[in-house]
C-alpha cells in the first residue's frame, strides 16, 4: 500500500476506532508505511482534539464511546445549504428544496449555529435567475458592473457561479477583452440577455475544477509552495485544508510539519502565511517570503500613518 496523507490515515483510524476495532501501532505503521513514531503522533493528536475516548493497553488503542464525525459533517452541509437559501432570498414556495431536507435543516439549526457566514445579501434574485439561464444554456450575456470607482459594461461568457472567500462570484470569459475574469456578483447591476450562444472551452472549464480563490490566474502555470508549521498549530493543518491542494509531505521530530500547495498565483497564500506568522515559515520559494514582508511593511506603514 501506497503512504497515504497523514489526514487520510487519521480519518481511517478514528473510523476504525468507532466500528470498535482495536488498532495496534506495529499493525498500523505497517500497513501505512510509516514509522511507529508517526503513528503514536496519531493518536496524540486525536486525543488531543476529541478528547479521552479511548483506552490503551500496551501499544494498542480501543475506543469506549464513538466519536460523532457523520452527524457533524452531515450537519455542516445541511447548514451551508440553509445559509445558501437564505442568502439568495429564496421562499419557501420559490424554493426546490424538498420538505425533508428543509426539515433536516431546520433539525440541525437548533444543534448548530454558524457564526462564520456569508456577508454577502443577494438581493436582486432576478439577476440570479438570469446567470443562472445563460450558465445552463450557454448564453452570452451583457453584465453592467459597478465598482466604487466606474460602471462598465462586457459581453460575457459565463461558466460558473463559485463561493469563494465569503463572496460569491460569476467566472467565465470577459469577451470583450478576450480574457478570464472573475466579477463579483454583488456587483453586477444588470444582466442583459443576448441570442448568442458560446461553446464551452475546456481548459477553462478545467481551470474553474482547480480555482481555490479568487487571485488564481488563468493560463499561467502552478507554483509549488512548501511551508513549515509549528508542532503547536499542526493540528489545524491537519484536520483542514486551508486549500484544496494542500498536502502533508514531511514530518519532523520535533513535532513540525510541512505542508504543500499548488497555486497559480502567489497572493493565494499571502493571507494564510500572515494569519499564523510567527508559526509559520516559509520554506519555498522565495518571492513568497518577498510578498508577505512587503504585505506586512504596507500594513505597519499604513498603521503608523493613522495616527
Amino acid at each position: 500500500m501506497s503512504q497515504k496523507s497523514s489526514l487520510y490515515r487519521t480519518i481511517e483510524i478514528l473510523k476504525h476506532l468507532n466500528e470498535g476495532k482495536k488498532l495496534c501501532v506495529t499493525q498500523l505503521s505497517q500497513i501505512y508505511e510509516v514509522s511507529d513514531r508517526t503513528i503514536r503522533r496519531d493518536f496524540e493528536l486525536i486525543r488531543e482534539l476529541f478528547g479521552d475516548f479511548m483506552s490503551k493497553e500496551g501499544e494498542c488503542y480501543q475506543a469506549y464511546k464513538k466519536v460523532l464525525l457523520e452527524e457533524v459533517l452531515s450537519a455542516t452541509d445541511l447548514m451551508t445549504l440553509a445559509n445558501i437559501v437564505n442568502i439568495f432570498g429564496i421562499t419557501s414556495k420559490e424554493s426546490v428544496i424538498s420538505d425533508k431536507t428543509q426539515a433536516l435543516i431546520k433539525k440541525s439549526m437548533s444543534v448548530y449555529d454558524f457564526k462564520s457566514r456569508p456577508f454577502e445579501n443577494m438581493k436582486n434574485r432576478e439577476v440570479i435567475k438570469q446567470l443562472e439561464h445563460a450558465i445552463k444554456f450557454n448564453k452570452e450575456v451583457k453584465i453592467v458592473y459597478r465598482t466604487e470607482r466606474f460602471v462598465g459594461k462586457r459581453n460575457f461568457h459565463p461558466y460558473k457561479i463559485l463561493f469563494l472567500n465569503e463572496n460569491f462570484y460569476i467566472v467565465g470569459e470577459n469577451v470583450s477583452k478576450s480574457k478570464f475574469e472573475f466579477l463579483r456578483i454583488s456587483l453586477v447591476d444588470e444582466v442583459i440577455a443576448t441570442k448568442k450562444t458560446f461553446f464551452v472551452h475546456k481548459d477553462m472549464t478545467d481551470f474553474i475544477k482547480r480555482i481555490q480563490t479568487p487571485w488564481a490566474v488563468f493560463g499561467r502555470d502552478e507554483t509549488t509552495v512548501r511551508l513549515r508549521v509549528d508542532s503547536s498549530i499542526r493540528r489545524y493543518f491537519i484536520l483542514k485544508k486551508y486549500l484544496p491542494s494542500q498536502e502533508v509531505v514531511a514530518h519532523f521530530d520535533n513535532g513540525d510539519i510541512e505542508v504543500q500547495y499548488k497555486v497559480s498565483n502567489l497572493k493565494e497564500l499571502e493571507e494564510l502565511v500572515i494569519k499564523w506568522l510567527p508559526k509559520i515559515r516559509v520554506m519555498y520559494p522565495r518571492p513568497l517570503k518577498k510578498l508577505v514582508k512587503k504585505s506586512l511593511e504596507k500594513k505597519l506603514k499604513g498603521l503608523l500613518n493613522s495616527h
